[in-house]
């Protein structure tokens, strides 16, 4: 095989037809793996990093090439391999720097895996291990917990204001900051100081992810949340950029691992474009994928689609499951948005006293996150005064003004329009 027109094949050959370790052929099956990479082959670039690892003759160049091959793996969506990975890291001769690295994905993998609650420890320790080595991966890691905290919800009381706080005292790396960093310090100020409070900087974070400044390891890290925020703030347009952009560059990276949470984003999307035949079919594709990783699908986009039908029997079935199964992992932020889905259904079917219980639920913790919070009060505005709690509707009704007002977005105009509507009516015909 030619080593100029087809190192990538030559070296692999050399490597399966290796009867023992050896460093040449090893250093050989790393450059692969940085090229595979570079064509978007993470997958290839795996497997090239793997028998790198084994055919290693030095401890050192073994743990450094089995730890750049976890993080590969499990990106390529094999955690258990990864696990596999860390463990021979583990047993190198790693530096303090390395050994941190092993922590943060250790916990990257399980948060992958199971996002309950024992995730927001795991990527704090992490985050504040990196801190004094690396400010740049430790302000990464303190993202990841926040985001880790709001997943474990309220079945992890306090993990999310404690990840928050703990990002807002942590250093900015000298220059401009990056989209990463205006996501974490924007969401570390709205769950510590209020949502007016951070949704200046929110929307800067937005406007940096849609802008060609993010890198592409931020944007396959956090489009996700991004596209969240974006919801948060009202802002559709931006909102469905980040999720379709999300899926597009995961599939073309190889990147599985983050595909389950690129394409429920995405599904949330289409369910309040109305688009719910779209919805569903990523929700085929996204179940194909985890059962082929092995992993748990995520319960959010088929609670938000079964609720915006309004098939009762279908709607409850689903979102009862979800409660069972996801509460039993810790993944608590499932219950804020099963509150919020009973409260759409029951709002659509003219039950509004049990929508008012449910809206009300979604309200009561706020700390859950700013997402699921602000698209709530339009549903407790809309149950509350149909259901004659005057007071509670009122109270929620200027909560979401000073909320839309503070995005100042045309979806956010006419969310409280709506629900100004609802009031005002209610007012002039009691009955």
């Amino acid at each position: 095989t030619d080593p100029d027109l087809d190192p990538d094949r030559r070296a692999w050959h050399l490597a399966r037809a290796a009867t023992g370790p050896d460093e040449e052929v090893a250093a050989e099956l790393e450059r692969s793996a940085a090229r595979a990479q570079g064509r978007g082959g993470l997958a290839a670039a795996a497997a090239f990093l793997d028998r790198a690892v084994q055919l290693s003759l030095d401890p050192a160049a073994q743990a450094r090439r089995a730890l750049t091959a976890a993080q590969a793996t499990y990106l390529a969506g094999a955690p258990e391999a990864a696990r596999r990975l860390l463990s021979t890291a583990e047993a190198g001769p790693l530096g303090e720097l390395e050994r941190s690295q092993v922590d943060m994905i250790r916990a990257q993998i399980a948060y992958s895996q199971n996002r309950g609650s024992d995730a927001p420890a795991l990527l704090l320790r992490a985050a504040r291990r990196l801190e004094p080595l690396n400010l740049r991966m430790a302000r990464q890691t303190y993202l990841d917990a926040v985001l880790a905290g709001h997943f474990a919800g309220r079945l992890a009381p306090g993990s999310l204001g404690e990840a928050a706080e703990a990002a807002r005292r942590v250093p900015h790396v000298d220059g401009p900051p990056a989209a990463s960093d205006l996501l974490l310090d924007g969401l570390a100020t709205a769950l510590t100081s209020g949502y007016a409070a951070g949704a200046a900087t929110l929307e800067q974070a937005v406007r940096a992810f849609r802008g060609p400044g993010a890198t592409l390891d931020e944007q396959l890290r956090w489009l996700w949340p991004a596209a969240h925020v974006a919801m948060a703030l009202w802002d559709d347009e931006s909102y469905d950029v980040l999720s379709a952009r999300h899926i597009e560059i995961a599939r073309e990276a190889g990147v599985l691992a983050v595909l389950p949470t690129a394409l429920t984003t995405r599904v949330v999307s289409c369910a309040f474009a109305g688009q719910l035949s779209a919805a569903d079919q990523l929700i085929e594709e996204m179940r194909a994928l985890t059962d082929a990783m092995g992993t748990p699908a995520p319960a959010y986009g088929p609670v938000f689609v079964s609720a915006w039908r309004g098939q009762e029997d279908t709607a409850s079935k689903v979102i009862d499951a979800a409660v069972r199964d996801f509460t039993l992992s810790g993944e608590g932020a499932v219950l804020a948005f099963a509150d919020y889905a009973r409260a759409v259904l029951c709002n659509g079917l003219g039950r509004y006293t049990e929508a008012l219980a449910a809206a009300t639920a979604t309200d009561a913790f706020e700390v859950e996150g700013v997402t699921i919070y602000t698209q709530g009060l339009a549903e407790l505005v809309e149950a509350a005064t149909r259901a004659g709690a005057a007071e509670r509707a009122a109270d929620a009704l200027a909560r979401l003004e000073e909320l839309t007002r503070a995005s100042d977005t045309d979806w956010g105009a006419g969310i409280r329009a709506c629900s100004q509507a609802w009031s005002f009516q209610r007012a002039r015909c009691p009955v």
